[in-house]
């Protein structure tokens, strides 16, 4: 071999090694637990893990498809996950929208005075109303004749007065409920409120 080849060989030899080095292998275990690999992904892997070997070393690990069941499974863990952000994210909305809304507790607890106050206000003038519709309903007891029937007339008022009397005792039973579902309403809101603001408080040392 001449002087010229010698030294032309090893150069040759530093060129090819990186090819070499480059190549890329793809493996996986079948059911049996023996390796296959190949320059492409084998089809004994298509519905397996499997690894990349570089250089001698795993440089990547794909994990197999997922089966009906884990698929179904993942889809229910997602939209728990989704669910469980989007409700931290209303939650923190909430807060601040209760932040913006109030300055101070006292604020807050005069709103609700008022928004209450006037609920209350409703029910009393719905009140009034049940008594001049009892009163009413009185009267016309009164003009039933003592035998025979009912005229016509006086049968109408009467069922109109009842289904009117019916009515507005509805109307304050709903202001009633309202002002209890407003109050257990604002008393949340305050209790959140003061988590929000209080200054928590240092021991001293």
């Amino acid at each position: 071999m001449s002087v010229r080849a010698l030294l032309v060989l090893p150069l040759l030899l530093m060129l090819a090694a990186p090819a070499q080095a480059q190549t890329r292998t793809y493996c996986c275990n079948d059911s049996t637990g023996r390796r296959t690999c190949g320059d492409s992904l084998p089809q004994i892997c298509y519905d397996r893990a499997y690894y990349e070997i570089l250089g001698g070393r795993v440089v990547r690990e794909v994990e197999a498809p997922l089966t009906p069941e884990q698929k179904a499974r993942r889809e229910v863990e997602l939209r728990a996950q989704r669910a469980k952000v989007a409700k931290e994210a209303e939650a923190r909305r909430r807060d601040q929208v209760l932040l913006d809304s109030y300055a101070t507790v006292g604020e807050l607890d005069r709103r609700r005075d008022r928004d209450i106050g006037n609920i209350e206000g409703e029910i009393r003038a719905a009140r009034a109303r049940e008594a001049d519709l009892v009163a009413q309903n009185a009267q016309l007891e009164k003009q039933k004749p003592a035998k025979g029937a009912i005229p016509r007339t006086l049968s109408e008022n009467i069922a109109v007065n009842a289904s009117e009397l019916e009515g507005i005792r509805q109307v304050i039973a709903s202001k009633l409920r309202e002002i209890e579902q407003l109050r257990a309403s604002f008393d949340a809101d305050r209790k959140r409120y003061v988590e929000l603001t209080e200054t928590p408080v240092v021991p001293h040392r």
